[in-house]
């Protein structure tokens, strides 16, 4: 049914332990259906399922493209595909989408959370438990901002506290509880939710409109919701990237969809920047070495001889001092 609740979790690193004891809090009857998305990485199926199951009382599964969303079952992200809440003729169904990374994520966080805000909007519970970097604090802002609920793990009781120290940053008013309290908290919480009607909206895969840019006719192009374009480039595909914000957090994103929130988008520059480095010592040995060839090649023209040797050096030096210094700054 369109008013079912929906209940959401969202972790990372240190999360499937958070996500036990959560889970053996829930009972038998929860009114709401469960997905959860922790990151996997690229292997070829997640045992989390399995985990869970054995955990509590409700039946757990990898979630498939098109599987309906019951009460008291728990569907899980796979890995490499992000799970949004999208429709079919009987009700709500699960969403599995190869789109564009999250947070450096698929499956995302945040991705699973602004699917489930725009589905539900107010018929969601979303809680954020242990993880680094700020996956899930948009979307707990956007299940906020749709009338939903927040709650995260105590960052105290959480083995990684980014995640829900953010989320908590982004909800304000976002309830606190550890890992073994949360269980019958979110079941309260769901319980609480105000009648709903025929909530559902189109939900395509995120972002709505992938290939927006390539029909519009302004080079500054922005969707309805980002805010203002920015010089920065996408980590990823080098996309020029917009920000969006909302009332206690910003976040950005480019015109092919990749998404991030503040701390991960830094993450992804450091990345990036390391890589570009290496990048630029690879090129500057590679120029010291062809000069020092074409020295050899340069017989009796003293002068070429001299312009190659200088290069040569003048290369070998700076890829010598970026080396030493990028070294440097990892062992830091």
């Amino acid at each position: 049914m369109a008013d079912d609740p929906l209940l959401v979790l969202g972790a990372s690193a240190g999360g499937v332990e958070a996500l036990v004891d959560l889970v053996a809090g829930l009972p038998v009857d929860l009114p709401a259906a469960v997905l959860v998305t922790v990151h996997t990485g690229d292997r070829p199926r997640s045992t989390l399922p399995r985990v869970l199951a054995r955990a509590g009382p409700l039946p757990a599964a990898q979630a498939t493209d098109g599987a309906p969303l019951r009460a008291g079952r728990i569907l899980v992200a796979p890995p490499d595909r992000h799970l949004l809440v999208g429709r079919d003729g009987t009700g709500d169904t699960a969403v599995l989408s190869a789109g564009p990374k999250v947070n450096r994520h698929r499956p995302a966080v945040d991705a699973m959370f602004a699917s489930a805000a725009r589905a539900k909007g107010p018929r969601v519970v979303a809680a954020v438990l242990s993880g680094a970097l700020d996956d899930g604090a948009v979307g707990a802002a956007l299940v906020d901002r749709a009338g939903g609920r927040v709650l995260v793990q105590d960052p105290v009781d959480a083995l990684f506290d980014s995640m829900p120290r953010a989320a908590a940053a982004a909800v304000p008013d976002a309830r606190a509880a550890p890992a073994t309290a949360l269980g019958p908290l979110l079941t309260t919480t769901v319980q609480e939710l105000p009648p709903g009607g025929d909530l559902m909206a189109d939900t395509p895969p995120i972002p709505a409109d992938d290939d927006g840019m390539a029909r519009s006719r302004d080079p500054v192009f922005l969707r309805p919701d980002e805010t203002t374009p920015t010089r920065m480039s996408c980590p990823e595909c080098s996309g020029g990237l917009a920000r969006i914000d909302l009332p206690h957090i910003g976040y950005f994103r480019c015109h092919v969809g990749h998404q991030y929130s503040p701390r991960s988008l830094e993450a992804a520059q450091r990345e990036a920047t390391e890589a570009k480095l290496w990048t630029a010592i690879a090129a500057l040995e590679e120029h010291a070495a062809l000069a020092r060839y074409l020295d050899e090649g340069a017989g009796a023209d003293l002068d070429a001889a001299e312009v190659h040797t200088r290069a040569a050096e003048h290369s070998a030096e700076l890829a010598r001092m970026m080396r030493e210094r990028l070294t440097r700054a990892r062992e830091a």
